[in-house]
């Protein structure tokens, strides 16, 4: 008898498990997306590298089916052109004219999409690259936690520890001055646009930054080249992000779109 309730408990979980799958298949939402490049350095390739990132980050939360994915086979097909080539040490990071928020998308053919299978676009447009100044917080943390161990130790009244507790105080306070980094920034304009209506249900500016170190990681040939790559990687994470809460909340879950205008 027990040798029967677990098997007819096993195809019980079986199918509601199935159930289960299918409902989850079926609140997939069909999306397209475009990548254009307006900035000043389109010879980057960064339009491609961006869509490749952010398709990657879109499907990672599978509420989205990518129904156009036109990703090249590089990731950043430019003409072999370091950043370090086209930015310098020298170049700070201008402002950018942000787009003026709009209801209606220019030259958008909502028959094209529908044809895809869309049913929303995500429109995304890399304004501008540029170098700017921010806080490592990473250097900053082991900066701190160094001196404070230093300070730590040395807390008796011999010489060695007075000393001890002198570096630990000179650390922090040059790790307090000197833990802003030159980091390479990439700002991208995102519209989501329903099919359907063809009207933009909300748009919004995001901003990735990479950090330029000191040596770059394996794989890369220069500090510049990782700091890009980077920044262009975090600017799609932070949109794939924001899109994919709008997906779950506003569109699977009904819920307001307040915070999204």
């Amino acid at each position: 008898m027990k040798k029967i309730f677990l098997i007819c408990l096993a195809i019980l979980l079986s199918i509601q498990g199935t159930t289960f799958a299918e409902k989850v298949e079926t609140k997939k939402i069909n999306v397209a997306i475009e990548v254009a490049d307006s900035s000043k350095h389109q010879e980057l390739g960064t339009a491609s590298g961006f869509e490749k990132f952010l398709n990657d980050n879109l499907i990672k939360k599978n509420f989205v089916n990518i129904v156009n994915p036109k990703i090249s086979a590089e990731e950043f097909p430019a003409e072999n052109k370091s950043p370090e080539d086209i930015f310098g040490e020298l170049l700070i990071f201008d402002a950018v004219e942000l787009p003026v928020p709009s209801s209606t998308p220019e030259n958008f053919e909502p028959d094209f999409y529908k044809e895809l299978g869309a049913d929303y676009v995500i429109r995304c447009e890399v304004l501008a690259l540029g170098v700017t100044k921010v806080e490592d917080k990473t250097l900053g943390t082991a900066i701190s936690a160094t001196s404070g161990i230093l300070s730590l130790i040395g807390s008796g009244n011999k010489t060695r520890d007075k000393t001890l507790r002198r570096v630990g105080w000179g650390i922090g306070l040059g790790g307090f001055i000197q833990t802003e980094r030159t980091a390479l920034s990439t700002v991208v304009n995102m519209q989501f646009i329903d099919v359907e209506t063809g009207q933009i249900l909300w748009q919004e500016n995001f901003n990735g930054l990479g950090i330029k170190h000191h040596k770059p990681r394996k794989g890369y040939d220069d500090a510049w080249t990782q700091a890009y790559v980077e920044s262009v990687e975090k600017s799609a994470e932070k949109v794939a992000k924001r899109v994919n809460k709008y997906v779950d909340k506003v569109i699977i879950k009904g819920k307001s779109d307040k915070e999204f205008r």
